[in-house]
């Protein structure tokens, strides 16, 4: 396998493998045995266990924010926000594993702090800009960037967990316009 194949299959196979197992499932032999990689080349890639759930929650979150951006434009924010949080739930219904394994990997202390803080801020800056620029023109309270993720999308997130723990249980759709309003009342001025 070339280097790019490998990483994706190792990437690929941890994604099954958690959805199938949950975390504790993966291990590096396992990830050997579904990926079709080596122990060695996956510990070359990823540097251990640890490496490859570190990358798997970059590129999910990565992939969670890159969902959420194109809500960014040029309308009210009290139509931008609230998109805002339905683009987020929106990729949690279309990427379950992803979302759950985002959740998971967050909450079991898997992800090394070192460098954490660091890439959430640099993949939410876009979301950050955006909300300086509405804050600097009165169309929202002043909210730290920390606080979007932790705070402004708190209902967001304890809905999305309620879906991934009961997805047939859980009509995400019929509570959306409330969780999409609580957002904006977060932060409306």
């Amino acid at each position: 396998m070339a280097n790019g194949a490998t990483r994706e299959a190792v990437m690929s196979a941890a994604l099954r493998i958690v959805s199938e197992g949950g975390l504790e499932a993966m291990t590096i032999s396992r990830l050997a045995e579904v990926s079709g990689a080596s122990n060695g080349s996956i510990y070359h890639h990823f540097g251990s266990r640890g490496g490859v759930v570190g990358a798997l929650y970059r590129e999910s979150f990565a992939e969670l924010v890159g969902a959420m951006l194109p809500a960014l434009d040029d309308r009210p924010a009290w139509t931008v926000v609230p998109d805002l949080a339905g683009r987020f739930l929106d990729w949690v219904v279309a990427e379950p594993t992803r979302a759950e394994f985002v959740y998971r990997a967050s909450v079991a202390g898997l992800i090394e702090e070192n460098g954490k803080a660091e890439f959430k801020a640099r993949v939410m800056a876009p979301l950050g800009e955006w909300f300086a620029a509405r804050t600097a023109r009165g169309e929202l309270r002043p909210v730290p960037l920390w606080a979007l993720d932790a705070v402004v999308m708190a209902p967001v997130h304890e809905c999305a967990r309620r879906y991934l723990a009961d997805p047939e249980g859980f009509d995400l759709k019929a509570i959306r316009p409330e969780v999409e309003y609580a957002v904006w009342a977060i932060v409306r001025p």
